[in-house]
């Protein structure tokens, strides 16, 4: 499967798992709002995951962040179908815990990619000082030949 796909795919399912918490909040009880905020919340991370990509990522990490999008939404669009076939207290509480480790993990994975452009930062500027002092014309040697 292409990135686009992977992109095309993640949005509509995240979509879905929008509309349907919409649905299911308007006729939920009022305990289960933090499982929906909870549901929104991944979708947030991920979106901003997206978008902490575009700006400070590197193209060769495309497929490995679209990939991970789209396999944590598609983990959260299944927990939900799941919890809506049976919304015992137990299976709250285990998709729950399902849904925060996989927040953990896109959060962890934002946070890689913008400690590595940092990391990236400042090795430039000290590669182009150490550049600058080689091409100096007393370090490329006492004659210097000019061509016209």
């Amino acid at each position: 499967m292409r990135t686009s796909q992977l992109a095309d795919k993640y949005i509509v399912k995240r979509n879905k798992i929008r509309n349907q918490c919409t649905l299911l909040k308007n006729q939920g009880e009022e305990g289960v709002q933090h499982y929906f905020d909870k549901l929104e919340e991944i979708m947030r991370a991920c979106d901003k995951l997206l978008r902490t990509w575009m700006t400070h990522g590197s193209p060769l990490g495309d497929r490995k962040v679209k990939e991970t999008m789209y396999r944590t939404i598609s983990k959260t669009a299944d927990e939900l179908d799941q919890w809506r076939d049976n919304t015992s207290t137990d299976d709250t509480l285990t998709s729950l815990t399902l849904i925060e480790t996989s927040l953990d993990e896109i959060r962890e994975k934002d946070t890689s990619i913008l400690r590595e452009e940092e990391d990236a930062a400042t090795e430039f500027p000290s590669l182009l000082k150490l550049l600058t002092k080689k091409t100096r014309p007393e370090f490329l040697g006492t004659r210097l030949i000019f061509f016209f």
